[in-house]
């Protein structure tokens, strides 16, 4: 009986508990920041262009939606570790020609893992099929051949992304996203 009690509650905590909204508001901006500076972890800025299928066209009010784990590699703080509704996570709308911005640290790895560090992406525009990826960082150590390779086709999961570090200690990062009709 008390494991079909538990049973209950833990299928009815997940009908209850829902994902954040993967689409940003009509009005989002395009430049954004995630963090503040009291937030433990190494600053990054990443900046990009949403295109449309032919990679050279800018799209306008493309929807970007990014979430990622903080410098413990959790989403949530607390035993749940949701990462429907984590903590850290921006919305976005690219401004007229297709350019967004956002500021925030450097995620760590899930602790206890050899999961790479990454920041997730949903991006939506009118016309285009929805993309979902991870951005992950050139030199992490669990990046294999694998990944490797699956990085390098059009429409990966992954995009392997060099880091740089300015003169204040702030890394930067660029990633365009092309989107496919």
């Amino acid at each position: 009986m008390k494991l079909i009690t538990l049973l209950m509650l833990l299928s009815l905590s997940f009908v209850f508990s829902t994902q954040a909204p993967t689409v940003a508001e009509k009005n989002a901006p395009s430049k954004i920041t995630i963090t503040t500076k009291d937030e433990p972890g190494e600053r990054l800025v990443v900046s990009g262009v949403v295109y449309g299928s032919d990679g050279k066209t800018p799209l306008a009010n493309a929807s970007v939606y990014v979430f990622h784990t903080d410098a413990t590699g959790v989403y949530t703080p607390g035993p749940n570790n949701d990462n429907r509704n984590p903590r850290l996570r921006g919305y976005m709308r690219t401004d007229a020609q297709g350019r967004y911005e956002y500021s925030t640290i450097r995620p760590a790895s899930y602790p206890n893992t050899r999961v790479m560090a990454h920041i997730h992406y949903v991006v939506n525009a009118p016309g285009y099929k929805e993309r979902i990826f991870e951005i992950v960082f050139e030199g992490d150590p669990f990046i294999d051949d694998r990944i490797r390779a699956d990085a390098a086709n059009e429409g990966s999961a992954f995009s392997i992304r060099p880091l740089k570090r300015n003169q204040q200690g702030v890394w930067h990062c660029a990633q365009d996203v092309r989107m496919q009709k």
